[in-house]
């Protein structure tokens, strides 16, 4: 023994920027839905229960969740200068361990174990009993550790509460106030605003009538408003499903829940808040249009839980999600809907679909499968010819088109309609080869537009479509 005060720290929002328990839960609500649920209602009231049982279903990625590296600087600093440094968390017993052990920190760590909660009163009481009062100095992060830090000789505390601060000023010990970062724009980041553009797509049964009801299309800025906050909720939770697999990406890994910046209980919290929102938003102009972005909303996230996970069932999904945002145009618009538009729109998206897949194949560099997918290296090929096939689609649904009654009711010279299905194909045609060559970017929306030259395409495609009016 050196004589020196050992250091403990608390894990969860102090050693690293995320929560183990929130963690494990979306890892195993990921895993097993059903069972997931079930082992939450039958142990609510026991939260060290809870905490091991969730555990058996599925364990986050320890080596991924992201770390506060100031506080790892600090034990190891300490374990330099011969002090003792102890984890001691209200986490699973297992999960500490294995935190300790990401960052070499040997010897004896504490969690929860054995149905007793290592978190609040709890913990001070323990910290008190093996170290004895003022025996150690203690790094947390909440409310929760005024206990530890009752008993502590020494207080470090990771926080930006103006609350919690003036909670500590009222302690006799010496306090440390590291302040916690906080990135106001992590949530407006997470909504991912970017996305929003493919909602536009709520416009599109009035643009293909030709409707100048200025009414009609106010409407639809609504339901575009709401639909696109409804989607947003999604994406939270959708990260919040896919956190290891994010973490294992080079570029997804810095949204901020996978990074940390937002907590995963604000995330979960926002999701609910702006789910509720966007559908009353969208029930103000058109009561079923609530119904269909429910339908969306709900849709996405069975695609989160399930459909993802299988080959071609998950790009027919993100193709059918697509459509169901023209269905709900042409509910809110209150117009009719062509056959031809719900065909190319289809055709259209299952080929971006089958792009953003590629894309992420053909930039594998160490593991011959995506992380979260079931598609392989071998699978390349097979999606490239389904995009060609998609390709195909579009262009003769607006083939069709151009020879339709409806056409020739809407379009003075609908033979123009030919020279930008072949325009638009040649457009999906450049991204088809690009996504092969893993040239495109991860986020197709982000590709589009910045992507001159196919830009200039899709523009030679609209100018020609407007000259046919």
């Amino acid at each position: 023994m050196t004589g020196k005060k050992p250091l403990v720290s608390d894990v969860d929002g102090t050693l690293l920027r995320t929560d183990l328990l929130y963690e494990t839960f979306w890892a195993a609500l990921g895993q097993n839905l059903w069972l997931t649920m079930r082992v939450l209602l039958a142990n609510w009231t026991n939260p060290a229960q809870l905490k091991h049982k969730l555990h058996q279903i599925a364990e986050p990625d320890i080596e991924l969740v992201p770390v506060r590296l100031s506080v790892l600087d600090r034990l190891l600093a300490a374990l330099d200068d011969g002090r003792s440094v102890y984890l001691v968390s209200g986490s699973d017993q297992i999960l500490v361990k294995n935190v300790a052990a990401r960052f070499g920190l040997e010897g004896d760590h504490y969690g929860s174990e054995n149905g007793c909660n290592l978190s609040g009163k709890t913990k001070g009481e323990f910290l008190k009993n093996k170290f004895g009062e003022g025996g150690y100095d203690y790094i947390g992060n909440g409310s929760a550790d005024m206990p530890s830090w009752m008993g502590a000789q020494n207080v470090i505390a990771v926080t930006s509460s103006a609350a919690l601060k003036k909670e500590l000023s009222r302690l006799p010990n010496p306090v440390e106030i590291e302040e916690a970062r906080f990135d106001p724009k992590a949530l407006l980041k997470e909504l991912r605003p970017l996305q929003w553009i493919k909602n536009t797509l709520l416009f599109l049964p009035l643009l293909a009538v030709h409707s100048t009801d200025a009414s009609s299309y106010l409407q639809v800025a609504v339901a575009a408003i709401g639909f696109s906050l409804g989607a947003s909720s999604i994406y939270i939770l959708n990260d919040l499903l896919d956190l290891s697999s994010d973490r294992s990406h080079p570029e997804k890994r810095n949204r901020p829940i996978a990074s940390g910046d937002l907590s995963i209980p604000s995330a979960m919290l926002a999701s609910v808040c702006i789910a509720i929102f966007a559908l009353v938003l969208v029930w103000l102009v058109s009561p079923v249009g609530a119904v269909l972005t429910l339908t969306y909303m709900a849709s996405s996230l069975v695609y989160s839980l399930w459909l993802k996970k299988f080959r071609w069932l998950d790009i027919l999904a993100l193709a059918g999600l697509f459509l169901l945002r023209v269905v709900t145009g042409v509910e809110v618009a209150q117009v009719e809907a062509s056959g031809y538009l719900l065909v190319f729109v289809f055709g259209t998206f299952f080929t971006l679909a089958c792009v953003k897949r590629m894309t992420a194949l053909a930039r594998l560099v160490k593991m011959d499968h995506l992380p979260g997918r079931r598609y392989k290296n071998t699978d390349l090929e097979n999606i490239f010819k389904a995009a060609h096939a998609g390709i195909a689609v579009a262009i003769l649904a607006l083939f069709a088109y151009a020879f339709s009654p409806e056409a020739a009711g809407l379009y003075t010279y609908p033979y123009l309609l030919i020279a930008t299905a072949l325009s638009f194909g040649a457009w999906l045609y450049r991204v088809v080869q690009m996504g092969r060559r893993g040239k495109e970017d991860y986020d197709p929306v982000k590709f589009v537009f910045s992507d001159w030259g196919g830009l200039i395409i899709v523009g030679l495609s609209i100018s020609i479509a407007v000259l046919a009016i």
